[in-house]
């Protein structure tokens, strides 16, 4: 196992921040008089506030306008009452392809722009960028369709479906030199670099651990709070176009048939609870923690994934579990355990922890907890009180997140920049983790991310052997890591009896 080099600016930003641009791209370059041409593929509840960013940012004179739509469901515009929590609340419900091409001040009749199939949007000369927020399992196609076609992308989280489909992305990416960014909306706020900066310069030393998690609490049931509507026909929904099954990408279908999966109105509107469309809690709800958390830490694709958890309690038809815990385990020789729950709220800690102190997240900013080897342990095993940090960094957060993510990817894209907050191959990695999780949930496996092929493997015992090679080589103990920080950050200071260790042969002592 090679040792990893040092930590730099470039793992936090993206490996194509410094690629240059061919004189066509250039030649593509939005003007700063011109506005960016948006379309949507996918229409439904968290595309419609996409829409509504755009909508207001356009009226603003933000340099961006909506021109197309695309979704597979004519769609649903009226009110209703939800009942929850002893209350009634008056909503309104605006999904699917007619009602956003009405909010995006379009034609519902003109079939050029207000489509069903994504094919057509993206063939149209005059759509600069499309904002891509359909099921997970259409994301990977239709991001490398769409940069084929000469857009720029903003696609919603998780970037893909697999490892293998993002290292697609990736390729994609790199090779049309088009702009993208996956919609995670926390990468906007610049704390997770600000982290990253810290640990780099050595601050906490050597990284070992980290530990962050998602929880939720519904009594209806994660994801069944989408609406069910009787206007959910196969009338009205392209079922065939929905599933993906006549679409290949990567080498595999991109979603089943219909005998596989028959039309249900809980499949196509709560797709998140099934396994053909979703991760389930291991990609919608941690895949956006993974991705801050290995910014902030300076690693990429993980070397070793294990997934355990359950459905425990949700027991209402559901594919995914509503318990599940991760652990990634990464070549730099640091750990990241990643839990969730859809049944239970109580928080996690988001929590880098370093051979020199440990980084506490909290809101505006974060927390640094010194931590002196030479003392042994110094915190208590049990936190009775809350415990005094050493120093608090601020960090002033974006007043709206998603906005924030948006006005950089805009920019990113008249400057023609690949770098963005949230780049693919950070997406990728992510993916990695989250869906390396899935795999090893479903299938009782320890996996191993194999970076020559660029594919999933399964794990043998040659993780540990690395490891235990590594502590009975000859060396400086413990000097064989990438971060900065010094001796007392990086090595062992073993006491002097430790000269006594080692084998004996042929009866005599080592060194005799």
């Amino acid at each position: 196992m090679p040792d990893p080099s040092p930590l730099d600016r470039r793992k936090f930003f993206g490996s194509a921040a410094a690629l240059s641009l061919s004189a066509a791209s250039y030649a593509k370059v939005v003007g700063s008089g011109d506005r960016i041409r948006i379309g949507f593929l996918g229409c439904g509840g968290r595309a419609q506030a996409h829409i509504d960013l755009v909508n207001r940012l356009a009226k603003a004179g933000g340099g961006v306008v909506p021109v197309a739509v695309c979704d597979v469901w004519d769609g649903l515009d009226d009110e209703y009452d939800v009942e929850f929590g002893g209350k009634v609340t008056r909503r309104r419900y605006a999904q699917g392809l007619y009602p956003s091409a009405r909010k995006c001040g379009l034609d519902p009749a003109d079939r050029t722009r207000v489509t069903k199939d994504y094919r057509r949007l993206l063939d149209l000369p005059d759509v600069d960028a499309v904002c891509i927020a359909t099921p997970d399992h259409w994301h990977g196609k239709m991001t490398v369709d769409a940069l084929a076609a000469g857009k720029d992308v903003f696609v919603e989280k998780p970037m893909t479906r697999t490892a293998e489909e993002a290292t697609a992305v990736v390729d994609a990416w790199k090779r049309t030199g088009r702009v993208v960014t996956v919609g995670v909306q926390s990468m906007a706020d610049p704390v997770w670099m600000k982290a990253f900066d810290h640990i780099r310069t050595g601050k906490i030393g050597h990284v070992a651990h980290a530990q962050t998690g998602f929880f939720r609490n519904d009594i209806r049931g994660q994801w069944r709070y989408y609406r069910l509507a009787p206007t959910m026909t196969p009338k009205t929904v392209d079922w065939d176009l929905f599933l993906g099954h006549q679409f290949e990408f990567n080498g595999h279908r991109v979603g089943p048939d219909s005998h596989e999966q028959p039309f249900d109105r809980a499949a196509f509107a709560q797709w998140r609870c099934y396994w053909p469309f979703s991760g389930g809690p291991f990609t919608d709800l941690l895949v956006q923690n993974v991705t801050r958390l290995t910014a902030a830490m300076g690693v990429r694709f993980p070397a070793r994934v294990t997934a355990g958890g359950g459905l425990y309690l949700e027991y209402d038809g559901r594919d995914v579990p509503d318990v599940g815990t991760v652990v990634a385990d990464y070549d730099e020789g640091c750990q990241l355990v990643v839990t969730t729950s859809t049944i239970s709220g109580y928080p996690q800690e988001e929590v880098i922890r370093g051979r020199l102190g440990a980084i506490r997240f909290v809101k505006g900013g974060f927390q640094v907890f010194r931590d002196d080897p030479a003392r042994g342990a110094t915190f208590p095993t049990r936190l009775e009180q809350p415990t005094e940090p050493t120093e608090f960094v601020v960090v002033e957060p974006p007043r709206n997140d998603t906005e924030a993510l948006w006005e950089n990817f805009l920019d990113a894209v008249r400057a023609r920049r690949q770098s963005t907050f949230s780049p693919p191959d950070l997406g990728a990695a992510a993916v990695a983790v989250a869906s390396m999780a899935v795999q090893s949930y479903r299938t009782g496996q320890a996996l191993f991310w194999d970076k020559e092929r660029r594919a999933v493997a399964t794990a043998d015992a040659t993780w540990a052997e690395r490891w235990e090679k590594r502590s009975k080589s000859r060396g400086k103990p413990g000097q064989v890591f990438g971060w900065s920080g010094g001796d007392a950050g990086n090595t062992l200071q073993p006491p002097t009896y430790q000269r006594l260790a080692g084998r004996w042969t042929n009866g005599k002592e080592p060194g005799a």
